[in-house]
């Protein structure tokens, strides 16, 4: 079992952001990206896809003309109904799916294709159809294929990405992944150094997928730029701000005047038409007046070169930042997968295969901070819950003893959640079928990670494994008053008959519990991906909390045995 902060969840739709290099001009982005859309709406399992580059027309989106955004939709693995239930469609006598035409369809022999809910036929006793090709398992394979088809020269991988999970993470970090390197420094070029260096390194680490790892190419946007010759504009007597305000208005576009649409306003730029000025060679045709009323080929007034400079400057705490982001393997939990990447960093440092240069610093960001904070405060309010629990029992009992007894049934369910975690992470668990379905598929198993999700259901444990132990030692403490023995024997005699009245009552309470997990454990809706593995803990806790029916009567009896001997001593030793 790993560590990560959520279990991720399905939202039926992938967000793909690759990038180009930052020279790339906008006719190569333009049909990249129709490429792109192209080939992945061609996977069959790809409903659609809606691509965007650049940015819109907001200060809010700093993205650069080199990043992509496609939002993909996958179908669903089977056909399902407005309430997100799987459907059953008609079939004949040899499996083969009915169509309202008259045909049939046999996934098994026929080539593989979509059927529509207006081409098939519903039927109760019916069987589901599986809209994905027999080797796509699971939402992963659909984004292999999603990877494959976009391989493109010039275009960057991605890590795998969901619309409103990715949000959330740029709203935190800015970064377009869920795990990423901050690099901080003085300049432009050191941070771009630094975070090569560092993309080269995360390709080695344990459980980084090295197609996503990508570091930010901060300078590598071509500029054009014009360099004065002061002694050329001298001898036609023109100085650097005519030249300047003749450059700023024919090129860049000088604001003439504001005009006033109700309650908007819109500047009138005066500037020269695109064909001017969209190349270099038609620049230096520009004309520049002189002193004399002559006009000047601004190509004789100014040099033109080419120099590499920043994409897009970003800061943070004071400081340049630049980014290194990366995604984790198959089967890999964040959390391992940052400390493995810190630990192998840590190692060429002090090996001094890296260096970081003066001035320049990293820190690992993404969801591995929200695990760490969420880590402090689960360390703060699980001691918290088993305080309260006991306080409440010991208020119910008087007895710290008696409430140790039954808090004993808190230790017994924990080890049941953890071996049932460890259940799920085992290939020949529920590896079986019953009446045609598949086991594994329908207790969705697999391994479950530590998570909030998963530590909030050990909490609600905490709160149910009690249940048995306070039915028990109520009625046994009930019997002990009515009785009260003297003996060992009577003790004993007490004790069995107060467990075996409770065995029933102590079973149907458990058993009610366990039944209502089942549609949780087997729920594939919206948000299953999250109640599945808070579930799981309250399952398998429940599941051995049922020795407490035998536990506590022991270690009761054992308790009183003891009161007994002692007193009996302590009469002989009087007499």
């Amino acid at each position: 079992m790993g560590k990560e902060f959520m279990p991720s969840l399905d939202e039926g739709s992938f967000l793909l952001m690759p990038t180009t290099m930052p020279h790339s001009g906008i006719q190569e982005n333009l049909e990249v990206i129709r490429i792109l859309d192209k080939r992945v709406n061609a996977i069959p399992e790809v409903e659609n896809v809606v691509g965007k580059w650049g940015r819109v027309n907001s200060a809010l989106d700093p993205a650069p003309t080199s990043m992509y955004e496609n939002v993909i939709n996958y179908r669903s693995e089977y056909i399902l109904n407005e309430k997100g239930h799987r459907m059953r469609f008609k079939v004949d006598r040899k499996g083969a799916f009915v169509l309202q035409d008259g045909t049939t369809y046999d996934p098994d022999e026929d080539a593989f294709r979509i059927l529509g809910l207006d081409e098939l036929i519903t039927d109760k006793k019916g069987k589901y159809f599986r809209q994905w090709r027999k080797e796509i398992e699971s939402p992963d394979d659909i984004w292999d294929e999603i990877i494959q088809q976009a391989t493109i020269p010039g275009l960057t991988s991605a890590p795998k990405l969901q619309p409103i999970s990715t949000r959330l993470v740029m709203l935190q970090t800015g970064m377009r992944a869920p795990m990423g390197i901050k690099v901080y420094g003085p300049d432009l070029e050191s941070i771009e150094k630094v975070g090569l260096e560092l993309e080269t390194h995360l390709k080695n680490v344990d459980g980084v997928s090295a197609m996503s790892v990508f570091a930010d190419r901060v300078v590598g946007k071509p500029y054009l730029e014009l360099e004065i010759d002061r002694d050329a504009i001298a001898r036609y007597g023109i100085n650097v701000k005519e030249l300047q305000s003749v450059l700023s208005s024919a090129v860049g576009g000088m604001t003439l005047t504001t005009t006033v649409e109700g309650r908007e306003r819109f500047p009138v730029r005066l500037r020269y038409a695109r064909e001017f000025r969209d190349n270099p060679e038609d620049l230096k045709k520009l004309l520049v007046p002189a002193s004399s009323g002559s006009q000047i080929p601004l190509g004789e007034l100014v040099s033109f070169n080419y120099v590499r400079g920043p994409q897009m400057i970003k800061s943070e705490n004071t400081f340049l930042v630049s980014y290194v982001i990366f995604d984790k393997e198959a089967g890999y939990a964040e959390v391992d997968v940052v400390e493995n990447a810190q630990e192998y960093l840590g190692g060429l440092m002090e090996s001094g295969d890296f260096k970081l240069p003066a001035g320049v610093s990293y820190v690992f960001t993404g969801n591995y901070e929200n695990q760490i904070r969420a880590s402090k405060r689960l360390s703060i309010v699980v001691p918290i819950s088993l305080i309260i629990i006991f306080l409440i029992l010991y208020f119910q009992f008087r007895s710290v003893t008696s409430t140790s007894l039954i808090f004993t049934g808190i230790v017994v369910a924990i080890s049941g959640g953890f071996i049932m975690l460890w259940f799920y992470g085992q290939n020949w668990f529920l590896n079986g079928i019953l009446a045609g379905i598949s086991l594994r598929d329908l207790f969705q198993v697999h391994t479950i990670n530590m998570s909030v999700a998963v530590w909030v259901g050990f909490i609600a444990l905490f709160g149910v494994a009690t249940d048995d132990g306070v039915l028990i030692s109520t009625y046994i403490k009930q019997l002990m008053e009515n009785k009260k023995p003297a003996t060992v024997t009577a003790l004993r005699s007490v004790i069995l008959e107060a467990g075996s009245k409770r065995v029933r009552p102590a079973m149907m309470t458990t058993a009610t519990t366990i039944i209502a997990l089942l549609p949780v454990l087997t729920s594939t809706g919206k948000g299953s991906d999250i109640m599945v593995p808070m579930a799981i803990p309250l399952f398998g806790g429940m599941t051995i909390e049922v020795l407490t029916m035998f536990v506590v009567p022991v270690l009761y009896s054992m308790w009183q045995e003891a009161k007994i001997r002692r007193n009996n001593k302590a009469e002989r030793g009087e007499s």
